[in-house]
């Protein structure tokens, strides 16, 4: 039996408790409140004092790509390059063969100083024409080769893609189009990809992230779901997975479904820190690379509504099939238009509100479709970290006027759409501190625009707390589990520098992870 005792801590249960102790057993809360009061309950446990610091629930990233967060530190990253010769020339100084081929990510044309173009293949010529070069934009949907990769893919003029877009000439290709590059690309070794998960996972702990909901299916090119349920396994008979995962079972065909549930995989199949939880669908692309799919045209194009991966009709098969086989279902919609596909779709469901579908992203909304969700009670997964770009580039892409109704937290709040917080990393920082931070101000972190984003749609901080903590397990049907610090749940939680909630909400990105506790061990303490 341990104590925490000598904090101020937030319980986030329906009350908002806020008490000085918690006392732990076997993992889980066995009382919370003074500590006159528990440590005549402790019977010689352990004492850990908390000097007074604030505690809350630790967070629980309810949509990112964990596999891939470690698979990224194998590549060049692309994320500072402010311009095409960046590229260039950050690829030549971090020059590195990985499996035959040289992979990068992170480049953003929307950031580049002067002409924001997207590399060529003829850019990336000046690298190397002797290995394979494939380099990812930062939202992980667009990606640009050199001429060697696509003499290695087989890929020429004539090359189509149903569901994604090729452009021989530039090199560059999208959404289903990415897969004509990355079937060539080596995956890790079931070892390599076990060191993978163990180095993320203490990267994770040391943001105060100890629960995650993650797509990691088709993150290698063999697709090998098999491989990546191993991992996560091994680790945990190990005693090596400490961190509590869902995975977000990305198959994008009837098929793979099919087979997926012959194999056993049902919902919620698996253990306390590994287990199976939504078919998760792709069905659009994204906002900064154009090809989220909108219900009208970009403003500079109006032939351009976007990318869709499915047509009404295959993608109202695949949920429903999903559905009916018992599994939950999250689909990446980030344009109205796929988020209108998704409506459409779920409204057909029988005993939808009990499934607890959602959208992911769930960016580019309008009055009217959120009025849906809330009918329908549709999960939005959010990730709050995304202003720190897109708040840059929204007017761009829809105009101020569609603009209005996008991003909006703060009306999903008050509909009472269940939302539940992440970050989507690699595509952007799993740092929640700077989520935070993005929807409580509308800023993006370095407190751009002054005046403030739309800031009729910022939250309070508690609200965004819940969201990245409660909703989180809410998602992942694990509320009775974990979310807030209540008798019998997880004790899973984490040490603050700063009272994050009493604060100046323009200092949350000073406040710092002390702390992170994980069933009652302590896992990571900044040094």
């Amino acid at each position: 039996m341990k104590l925490f005792k000598n904090g101020k801590i937030y319980t986030m249960d329906r009350e908002n408790r806020i008490v000085d102790s918690i006392l732990v057993e076997e993992g889980k809360i066995v009382e919370v409140g003074n500590e006159s009061e528990l440590i005549k309950k402790l019977n010689g446990g352990e004492i850990i004092d908390l000097e007074g610091k604030t505690v809350i629930p630790a967070f629980n990233d309810s949509h990112v790509h964990f596999v891939n967060y470690g698979y990224n530190k194998k590549k060049i990253p692309l994320y500072s390059c402010r311009s095409v010769e960046d590229v260039v020339k950050i690829g030549k100084e971090r020059f590195t063969v990985y499996g035959g081929w040289v992979l990068g990510r992170g480049w953003n044309q929307d950031l580049f100083i002067g002409e924001k173009r997207m590399p060529t293949r003829e850019d990336l010529d000046k690298i190397s024409t002797e290995y394979p070069i494939c380099f990812t934009r930062t939202c992980g949907h667009v990606a640009v080769v050199n001429t060697k990769a696509l003499e290695v893919c087989g890929i020429t003029k004539d090359t189509k893609c149903s569901g994604g877009d090729v452009d021989y000439e530039k090199g560059t290709f999208s959404e289903n189009g990415l897969y004509l590059v990355y079937s060539h690309i080596p995956s890790p070794s079931l070892e390599e990809l076990k060191t993978m998960l163990i180095e993320t996972q203490e990267e994770f702990f040391s943001m105060g992230i100890t629960s995650v909901q993650t797509d990691d299916f088709e993150t290698f090119p063999d697709k090998d779901f098999g491989k990546i349920i191993k991992a996560y396994t091994e680790l945990e008979k190990e005693g090596k997975l400490k961190i509590k995962v869902t995975e977000q079972c990305l198959f994008p065909e009837l098929e793979k479904i099919k087979k997926f549930k012959e194999l056993g995989y049902n919902f919620g199949y698996g253990s306390k820190n590994f287990r199976i939880g939504p078919i998760k669908l792709l069905l659009d692309g994204s906002l900064g690379g154009k090809t989220a799919f909108l219900q009208r045209p970009y403003i500079d194009n109006d032939k351009n509504y976007g990318i869709v991966t499915y047509t009404v009709e295959e993608f109202e098969k695949v949920v429903t099939l999903a559905d009916s086989l018992g599994y939950q279902v999250a689909v990446h919609a980030i344009g109205d238009g796929a988020i209108k596909m998704c409506v459409d779709a779920f409204e057909k469901l029988p005993d939808l509100n009990n499934k607890r579908h959602g959208i992911v992203h769930c960016q580019i909304t309008t009055n009217q479709l959120m009025e849906r969700m809330k009918k329908l009670n549709i999960l939005a997964y959010i990730q709050p970290i995304f202003l720190d770009y897109d708040l840059h580039i929204v007017e761009d892409r829809v105009g101020c006027e569609r603009s209005l109704e996008t991003y909006a937290w703060n009306t999903m709040r008050k509909l009472n759409i269940p939302m539940a917080f992440g970050s989507d990393s690699p595509v952007d920082t799993a740092d929640v501190i700077k989520a935070l931070h993005c929807a409580v101000n509308r800023q993006d972190i370095n407190f751009r625009p002054a005046e403030k984003w739309l800031p009729n749609e910022a939250l309070p901080i508690v609200d965004a707390i819940k969201y990245y903590t409660a909703g989180g397990a809410f998602a992942s049907f694990e509320e009775n589990l974990k979310g807030n610090l209540e008798v019998g749940k997880l004790a899973d939680f984490i040490v603050l520098s700063e009272d994050i909630i009493e604060i100046n909400p323009e200092d949350i990105l000073k406040v710092k992870v002390d702390t992170t506790v994980v069933e009652g061990n302590i896992v990571y303490n900044r040094k």
